[in-house]
């Protein structure tokens, strides 16, 4: 009869702790580099979004001779610059469903206002001619300065570069 040497099979303790260790080691490096990329998809995110209301509320001072959206003749309202964005429009910033005749301009946003990517709210805080915004406080997506058109996220975040996201 001879003797076989016997196989071992499965493996030994410190193999598995060495095997632990090495994938820890590669998840430590992965996990940090991870959420870099999510905190700069969320910054060029919320640039995206910041750009496309900005520009809609450029064009509709363009075609209503530099006023900017928000008016309704008595006071600056979130409701008007919804509607003069998201409607079709008059000279005057009277709004309209799209297609309504005498109201030819609009709409500037085909898409709801969005949501800020930082606190996930699309609603606007607006500033009328005259009043003060202190600092961001993240009550509010956005915060629209009606004086001058200014449309800026209201969140207290910083992007991966340390900016503050207020000044996007």
């Amino acid at each position: 009869m001879s003797s076989r040497p016997s196989r071992r099979l499965g493996f030994t303790l410190f193999e598995i702790l060495v095997v632990v260790t090495i994938l820890l080691i590669l998840a430590g490096m992965a996990v940090p580099s991870y959420l870099e990329t999510v905190d700069d998809a969320l910054a060029a995110s919320t640039r995206q979004e910041l750009q496309r209301v900005r520009t809609a509320i450029d064009y509709y001072a363009f075609q209503h001779q530099e006023q900017f959206p928000g008016w309704n003749g008595a006071a600056w309202s979130e409701t008007t610059l919804r509607d003069q964005l998201l409607l079709a429009s008059d000279l005057s910033g009277n709004t309209a469903a799209p297609g309504t005749p005498g109201f030819p301009y609009g709409p500037y946003l085909t898409e709801a206002i969005p949501s800020n990517p930082y606190n996930d709210l699309n609603t606007i805080k607006v500033i009328a001619p005259g009043g003060s915004f202190p600092a961001p406080d993240d009550s509010t997506g956005w915060v629209y300065f009606a004086v001058d058109g200014q449309f800026r996220a209201n969140s207290t975040a910083t992007t991966p570069d340390g900016d503050p996201v207020f000044s996007l």
